[in-house]
């Protein structure tokens, strides 16, 4: 197999070289027109013979610009297939290695095949394993040396062509050379190698994983150095690789609109990007700088300035982990809520709620096991406005959300499989709800987690727990005096709105007392799930307060201990009646 041994190093210097070329080329192209034909244009020369030198200047300046262009398609075109033969080489070197763990034998024409067994008592069994784990090997190993194949056959293809076109002379007209040019940056050559490597974009986190495993360690670490933004919010790439990119972009990113700002004032749309990024960026220094406390270390699933921006942050690492708790915020969750402690009262910063769950957990973890506490903001929470009462911004984030907890599940390390917990807070129970009804349907692209949590919860999207096909795994807490969870129903809101003022939640009762804004009450027995006991708060009158304090140790009672004995399969969690 030529693959294995190839060097892909030598198109990568052809590229370089002619990229040296064309910026030579294009320094060359620039004195000319500067020096030559834009002195002519200017110096008032007129007449016919002004007129037939200045077409011909013309002319020569276009078939400069011509050749500039074509020169950086070539740089281009060999860049992308050299990309492509060390990705497809990656793949091959990696079968390779399988191969001989596996104890299978691979010729030089790609050929597996194993040994018999030496024990008689299981030569049946082991045939049937070897040949089972051949043809995965024997598909792996055809598919890269098909990549690879049709990588040389594009790349023959389009140096053909760039060398007919240099022989005629086509490619020294401009719009010849420029629809090169727009073939290369909107056409198939704007799918570039590295692209066509990757699984497609409905390509599910277990896809994703294997793809990623499929790689050699030299594959890996391409991806890491070329193009870290293909896979920092992947899900189902590994966490400390997500850690790795996702980090170096946040630092990269901040140093930048520094600099500019050093500069002039930063656009709206910079400072905005700042706002964004820059608790993340220091709340990760501040438990770098606290790990003494006792704190584990953080991992940055993801991160990004789309919508009112992006961050998922894991407090210990959740490829290695026994139980994971992924928890989702409910309305006006910014990146800011995620940034350091500082004067943030308790319940309000969403990090510390996180780091609060996984020390009560880490708590109660059995002898050889290790928690991961997630907090994941990926999708743009409703502020305290028309949005909150809307379910769009929860139907809109459901799918990420459930997309997200199966690419947790795909990376995960070693034979057995982790106990995820995933937990809604206010709006966010809603987001969780939905996402888990997603990740139950029977043939869905999602895994569902082992078990559901709701807490301070509106309604989650569902009438009963039945609904989200987890019997036993859902689970609800509720403050009396917390006036999230005694939301009317939408018909009471509308009665209340044409017939009067509102006054407390008066027409609630003359409807089901069970309803929530978003479908029944979870805490309620109707619902069907189990309800655990929570602080109802020292102040009745403070029906907001409570709201906050779920998962803190402070005026929080019983709660947090009760969601860490569901996030480690404990069996002390106190159960109260459905209200």
């Amino acid at each position: 197999m030529g693959l294995r041994n190839a060097d892909p190093a030598e198109l990568y210097a052809a590229a370089e070289a002619y990229g040296q070329l064309y910026k030579a080329y294009v320094q060359h192209t620039t004195d000319w027109k500067s020096g030559t034909a834009d002195r002519v244009h200017g110096s008032g020369w007129t007449g016919g013979a002004a007129d037939a030198a200045t077409k011909s200047l013309d002319a020569t300046t276009d078939k400069l610009q011509a050749a500039d262009v074509e020169l950086s398609c070539i740089e281009g075109t060999l860049r992308d297939h050299a990309d492509t033969f060390t990705l497809a080489q990656s793949k091959l070197r990696q079968a390779l290695t399988d191969a001989a763990v596996k104890n299978l034998k691979v010729g030089d024409d790609g050929t597996v095949s194993w040994s018999a067994s030496t024990n008689p008592y299981q030569a049946a069994d082991w045939a049937d394993k070897q040949k089972a784990a051949a043809e995965e090997i024997g598909k792996r190993i055809a598919g890269a040396l098909t990549e690879a194949t049709q990588a040389d056959q594009g790349l023959a293809a389009d140096l053909r062509r760039f060398t007919g076109r240099a022989t005629d002379k086509s490619g020294l007209d401009l719009r010849t050379a420029n629809a090169d040019a727009y073939l290369q940056q909107f056409g198939d050559l704007n799918n570039p190698g590295y692209r066509k490597d990757m699984p497609g974009k409905d390509a599910t986190p277990t896809q994703i994983n294997a793809w990623w495993q499929g790689l050699d360690p030299a594959g890996r670490q391409w991806f890491v150095d070329h193009h870290p933004e293909a896979i920092g919010n992947l899900d189902g790439i590994p966490a400390p690789v997500r850690d790795q990119v996702n980090r170096a972009y946040l630092a990269k990113t901040l140093e930048d609109l520094v600099t500019a700002k050093g500069r002039r004032p930063l656009t709206a749309g910079e400072q905005a990007t700042y706002n964004k990024l820059f608790p993340i960026s220091e709340r990760l220094k501040e438990d770098d700088r606290l790990k003494g406390d006792g704190r584990p270390q953080d991992f940055l699933l993801g991160i990004g300035n789309d919508g009112q921006g992006r961050a998922i942050v894991s407090f210990g690492n959740p490829d290695t982990a026994t139980d994971i708790s992924s928890y989702v915020p409910g309305i006006t969750t910014y990146p800011s809520s995620l940034g350091p402690k500082g004067t943030w009262s308790p319940g309000t910063n969403e990090a510390e709620n996180t780091l609060n769950l996984w020390r009560a957990a880490n708590a109660k973890v059995p002898a050889g096991g290790s928690v991961a506490s997630i907090v994941w903001l990926g999708y743009d929470t409703p502020g305290l406005d028309a949005g909150a009462a809307l379910t769009g911004a929860g139907d809109k984030g459901a799918p990420a959300y459930a997309k997200f907890l199966s690419g947790v599940r795909a990376s995960h390390q070693g034979g057995d499989q982790p106990h995820i917990t995933s937990i809604g807070h206010s709006y966010g129970s809603y987001v969780v709800g939905q996402a888990t009804k997603l990740s139950t349907t029977p043939g869905g692209p999602y895994t569902p987690p082992d078990d559901v949590v709701f807490i301070g919860s509106p309604g989650v999207g569902v009438d009963k727990a039945s609904d989200l096909r987890m019997p036993g795994h859902v689970w609800a807490g509720a403050a009396s005096n917390d006036a999230i969870t005694h939301t009317p129903t939408k018909s009471d809101a509308l009665i209340t709105v044409t017939s009067g003022p509102i006054i407390g939640w008066g027409t609630h009762e003359l409807f089901n007392p069970d309803d929530g804004w978003y479908g029944t009450d979870p805490a309620s027995s109707a619902f069907g799930g189990k309800r655990f006991s929570v602080s109802d708060g020292g102040d009745a009158s403070d029906v907001i307060g409570m709201h906050t304090k779920y998962l803190t140790p402070e005026n929080g009672g019983p709660s947090l201990g009760n969601i860490a004995d569901i996030v480690t399969r404990g069996c002390d969690v106190q159960l109260v009646e459905g209200r």
